[in-house]
C-alpha cells in the first residue's frame, strides 16, 4: 500500500515540521505554573532563579493535555525547564550539574514522553521541530529563515535562535525531497522511468535548497558563542564524568537512573529518509564494509550509529523511516533500468546527481561541526570522525 504522510504526523508542505506553527501556550491554565516560568525564562536563567521556582512548581497531571500540539508544546517546554535545572546554577552561586531531576519535572515529562514514543530529554525535535513561530502571517513563503523566530532558548541570544532556525529552515525545505520520494516509489510501482527520473530530479532540487540554507550558518551563529555559552544546555546525560550513574528522574520510573544522549542534528529523520531513497547504508569503518563483502559471520551493522538516533524521534517519523525501507525500490530500480537503453542516461543521471548532493550536504555538516563543536580546540572529534566516514560510504553509491 502507498504510504500516506498524514499517517507519521508528516506534513506535506512543512515535511517532519507542524503543518501549522507550534502552540505558543498551553490552553488550559492548569498548566500556568510552567508557562509562568517561560514567560520569562531568559530573565530567571539569568538571575540564576529556575532551580528554586522549578523545586516549587507543583507536579501537574497531563491527562489536561488533549491534543497532539499540545503533547508536543508540553514536551518541548519542560524539556528547556529540565536542561536549565540539571545544568543551571541557583542565585548568583556558580554550582555544578544537579544528578537529580525533580518530580515536578520528572513526572509529567516522563508521562508525555510515554505518549509521544521518545526519550525524556532534549531533543532535535524539541530544539527545532516544535520550538518556532511565524514573525508575517503575510509573508510570500510563510517557511522562509527570514520569517522565523524561536520560542524558547537558554541564553536570548541571535546565535542561539539562530543555530536552531537553521535545522528548522532545512527541515521545511526537505519537504520537497519527501513528496518526491513517494513520487519516486510511485514510479517504480507503475514501472514507469520517467516518473522515477523527475522524481530524483525533484530530490536533488530539494536537496541544493537544504545545502543552501546549511551553508548560512555563520551568518548569525559565532561558534564561540556556541561552544561557551549555550552548548552544555543541548546535552544529555551519559557522561560518565558528570553523570557516572545517569540523571534520577524523582517519582518517575521508580526513581531510576537514566543516560540519554542530547539534542543532535544526527536525529533528524530527513537526511535518513533520503539514505532510505537512496539505498546508502553507512559502517563504522571501512573494515566493516569489507567484513559484509567477504561475507564473514558478524560483520558489524549498517547505520548502526543512524539507527540508535530514532529512539529521540518522534514515533511517527520512526515508524515512517521503517516503513520506507520496506517498500522503497529506487535504488534497484535505478541498477535494474541502467542496462536498458531507453532512458537509462538521465535516470542514471539523477540519482548519481542525488548522491553527490548528499555527500555535499555532509560536507558542508562536517565544516560546521569542526568548527563550531572543536571552538574550544578540542572536542567534537567522534562526531567529526563519524561524518567523515558517512561521507565517504555515501560515495561508495554513485556509478
Amino acid at each position: 500500500m502507498p504510504l500516506k504522510l498524514e499517517d507519521y504526523d508528516i506534513s506535506s508542505t512543512n515535511g517532519f515540521l507542524p503543518t501549522q506553527a507550534p502552540l505558543a501556550r498551553l490552553p488550559d491554565p492548569y498548566y500556568e505554573p510552567w508557562e509562568r516560568i517561560v514567560d520569562k525564562f531568559n530573565q530567571h536563567m539569568l538571575a540564576g532563579r529556575i532551580r528554586p521556582l522549578v523545586d516549587k512548581m507543583p507536579v501537574l497531571d497531563t491527562g489536561k493535555l488533549a491534543t497532539m500540539a499540545e503533547y508536543q508544546r508540553a514536551f518541548t517546554l519542560l524539556s528547556f525547564l529540565a536542561h536549565a535545572y540539571v545544568r543551571g546554577y541557583n542565585s548568583a552561586k556558580t554550582e555544578g550539574v544537579s544528578q537529580t531531576l525533580p518530580e515536578s519535572i520528572s513526572v509529567p515529562w516522563v508521562s508525555v514522553a510515554n505518549i509521544l514514543e521518545m526519550n525524556p530529554v532534549i531533543c532535535l525535535a524539541s530544539l527545532c521541530h516544535w520550538n518556532w513561530q511565524h514573525l508575517d502571517y503575510m509573508a510570500k513563503d510563510m517557511m522562509d529563515i527570514s520569517n522565523l523566530g524561536t520560542q524558547f532558548t537558554f541564553t536570548g541570544s541571535t546565535d542561539e535562535s539562530w543555530f536552531y532556525l537553521i535545522p528548522t529552515a532545512i527541515e521545511a525545505k526537505g519537504a520537497r525531497g519527501i513528496n518526491a520520494i513517494l513520487h519516486g516509489i510511485e514510479g517504480v510501482r507503475n514501472n514507469d522511468i520517467q516518473q522515477v527520473t523527475w522524481a530524483l530530479h525533484d530530490m536533488s532540487q530539494s536537496l541544493q535548497e537544504m545545502i543552501a540554507i546549511l551553508q548560512r550558518m555563520y551568518e548569525r551563529c559565532d561558534p564561540h558563542v556556541f561552544y561557551w555559552n549555550f552548548r552544555k544546555y543541548m546535552s544529555g546525560w551519559n557522561d560518565a564524568d558528570e553523570f557516572p550513574h545517569g540523571l534520577k528522574y524523582e517519582d518517575a520510573n521508580d526513581g531510576q537512573f537514566f543516560k540519554f544522549s542530547g539534542g543532535s542534528a544526527a536525529q533528524t529523520p530527513l537526511m535518513q529518509a533520503f539514505d532510505v531513497a537512496l539505498g546508502t547504508r553507512h559502517y563504522p569503518t571501512w573494515r566493516a564494509r569489507l567484513a559484509e563483502l567477504e561475507a564473514e559471520p558478524q560483520p558489524p551493522p549498517a547505520n548502526s550509529y543512524l539507527l540508535s538516533t530514532r529512539d529521540y524521534m518522534p514515533a511517527g517519523h520512526r515508524r515512517f523511516l521503517e516503513d520506507l525501507a520496506a517498500i522503497c525500490m529506487i535504488r534497484e530500480f535505478w541498477l535494474l533500468r541502467t542496462r536498458m537503453a531507453i532512458g537509462r542516461i538521465a535516470l542514471r543521471q539523477e540519482y548519481n546527481q542525488c548522491v553527490e548532493l548528499m555527500r555535499g550536504f555532509r560536507d558542508k555538516h562536517i565544516m560546521i561541526v569542526s568548527r563550531y563543536a572543536s571552538a574550544k580546540g578540542t572536542g567534537g572529534t567522534n562526531a567529526i570522525q563519524f561524518l567523515r566516514q558517512i561521507r565517504t560510504e555515501t560515495n561508495q553509491h554513485r556509478y
